[in-house]
């Protein structure tokens, strides 16, 4: 059972009223009784006087005695009618009482000692009893003197009964006077302790919903004191803590969807080389199943231990690439502090560089191929040249043939060079295309009667199939017929005498498709990806026999992409190749 601080608050008040009542009763009982007895002992005195004025002499007349103190005790009822009364002798026995039988009683107390010796004893006599009664008496004990000697003792004692009755009476007052203190004290401390407690249980309900993330509803005010201000102060507490609970959400939801959708993969390792975090990327890049330490994440591709490049880490971020299955990524380590700045583990970032390795070595491919390109012409005009010079120019054939040569070789390296200057241009984004809507149909008609004549001369037969529907493109019409020259011409080159060679036009939703296609000799399948890259040709020699570039369909890509298009291919080795242009409507 839970225990209640309203009941401790009630009880604690209740436990100080019954302190407070207990001490207080106390206190009013013993002044009570000092009072009372105080009282007795002063009636006793003058009880003692009254009766010693008519002892004045030894006694004689027994009688006259008795009848001078029946006058005194007639006279005063008040004082003697709860006390009483005995002349002793100077041996402390009895010469007179009211009653016969206490005739011959001796009394030896400290105030009747005292009296006979003529002295004075401070205290009364406690607790006296006589044969004939069960009531306790004090007594109170004066001598009479005669001729300078003491001849009797006057001894009172006082009935105590009535004081214990009064302080009996007092005590039952006082006892009442606690318990309806005690009803009072229970329902007001209830009251009380239902006031302070109220807004603590406030405060503590409060408390469990914040634990439990429930931070918008505010708690009531009760009061404006201490508590009052408590509870405003709480509930501003719980509005900062709920704007900031919703800012750190909203901020780790972002990080989550970044750290979820972005392509660089995030590792965090703790102290311990534990992995802590790791995002989808991550496990693509590295293939990674469950939360693992760094050894295995690492170990198959970097031979430095973690505590290692924890030690360089700490100092400085390094890097390093990996290859995971052909493919290349570059890891920078950092650390990450923690909230006393320290530094808490590593932070990896993850980088797919595959596709910029893959184009270093096509930069170095292509750098490679254009030095092969220019070199193979120079090397030719320079040898006959050389020829010539060393005295060939006086056989006119052999120098005109020669020349020929020179020229040709010329010409292929200014074809190249334009190539390359019109690649530089469409990379570049300098080349303007004076974009409008044409009609694809009147295109294709004259680009395959301008290039019908060279399919003629190989005995090849070209055959276009003209579509029975709108062909409005959007275009550049000087860029449209330079990328058809450029397929058409190389199915007519890479195609043997007696090929067949079609055009076909198809309507594509948003596109016009122009399909040419032949039945030359095809192209490998691990050739078809590479098919656009600059200077690639599937068979080199008898490509630069043709005197081809290698930059054509590199160029026809770009057009068609900066037109809004795409080029495609497909191809069957030994079976033939189509190339599928797609070209954007008028309505795009």
């Amino acid at each position: 059972m839970k225990s209640s601080i309203r009941w401790r608050l009630v009880m604690m008040y209740v436990l100080l009223v019954i302190i407070i009542m207990m001490v207080s009763g106390t206190m009013i009982v013993i002044q009570i009784r000092n009072n009372e007895q105080s009282v007795l002992e002063d009636e006793m005195k003058v009880a003692v006087r009254n009766i010693k004025g008519i002892l004045s002499e030894e006694i004689n007349d027994i009688g006259q005695l008795n009848q001078e103190l029946k006058t005194v005790f007639k006279n005063n009822v008040g004082i003697y009618s709860d006390k009483r009364v005995f002349i002793l002798d100077t041996n402390g026995k009895v010469v007179y009482s009211f009653k016969s039988t206490e005739a011959g009683l001796s009394f030896t107390t400290h105030q009747v000692m005292a009296a006979i010796e003529d002295g004075n004893y401070s205290s009364f006599d406690r607790y006296q009893r006589l044969p004939d009664s069960e009531a306790r008496y004090i007594g109170y004990a004066e001598n009479i003197k005669s001729n300078g000697r003491v001849i009797y003792v006057i001894y009172v004692l006082g009935d105590t009964a009535i004081i214990e009755r009064n302080v009996q009476e007092t005590i039952m007052v006082i006892l009442v006077t606690i318990g309806v203190a005690l009803v009072i004290a229970i329902v007001l401390g209830y009251i009380f302790a239902e006031f302070i407690t109220k807004p603590i249980t406030e405060l503590s309900l409060k408390a469990r919903d914040m634990q439990l993330g429930r931070l918008d509803k505010p708690m009531r005010v009760y009061s404006n004191d201490e508590i009052g201000q408590l509870s405003i102060n709480f509930n501003k507490m719980s509005k900062s803590l709920s704007d900031t609970l919703n800012e750190i959400t909203r901020e780790k939801s972002k990080l989550e969807i970044v750290f979820k959708h972005m392509t660089d993969g995030i590792l965090v390792f703790d102290r311990m080389g534990i992995m802590v975090h790791i995002n989808p990327a991550a496990k693509d890049m590295l293939l990674i199943e469950g939360e693992i330490s760094f050894g295995e994440v690492f170990s198959p591709y970097i031979d430095t231990t973690y505590r290692e490049i924890k030690e360089i880490v700490f100092e400085e971020t390094i890097s390093k690439i990996i290859l995971v299955e052909s493919r290349y990524y570059s890891i920078y380590f950092a650390k990450f502090l923690d909230e006393k700045d320290e530094a808490a583990g590593l932070i990896c970032v993850i980088q797919d560089i595959t596709e910029h390795k893959r184009l270093e070595e096509m930069q170095k491919e292509f750098v490679a191929n254009v030095s092969h390109e220019l070199r193979t012409p120079l090397t030719t005009i320079k040898s006959y040249a050389e020829t010539l010079l060393e005295g060939a120019l006086d056989d006119r054939i052999l120098s005109e043939k020669f020349l020929q040569v020179i020229n040709n070789e010329g010409d292929r390296m200014t074809a190249l060079v334009k190539d390359l200057l019109e690649l530089s241009k469409l990379d570049n984004s300098q080349v303007k295309f004076a974009m409008n809507i044409l009609n694809l149909k009147h295109i294709l008609k004259d680009s395959v009667d301008k290039y019908n004549i060279h399919a003629k001369e190989k005995k090849q037969s070209m055959i276009y199939y003209p579509p029975n529907f709108q062909c409005k493109v959007v275009g550049d019409e000087g860029r449209i017929e330079q990328v058809l020259r450029n397929i058409i011409t190389n199915a007519i080159k890479y195609s043997p005498e007696y090929a067949k060679i079609e055009i076909r036009v198809e309507d594509k939703n948003k596109y016009i498709k122009v399909i040419v296609s032949d039945t030359g000799m095809g192209i490998p399948k691990e050739d078809l990806e590479r098919i656009f890259e600059r200077f690639y040709r599937v068979d080199k020699a008898r490509s630069r026999e043709m005197g081809g570039t290698g930059l054509g369909l590199a160029i026809a890509k770009e057009i068609m992409v900066y037109q809004g298009g795409k080029i495609e291919v497909g191809s069957v080795l030994g079976e033939g190749t189509h190339f599928d242009l797609f070209f954007p409507k008028e309505s795009v």
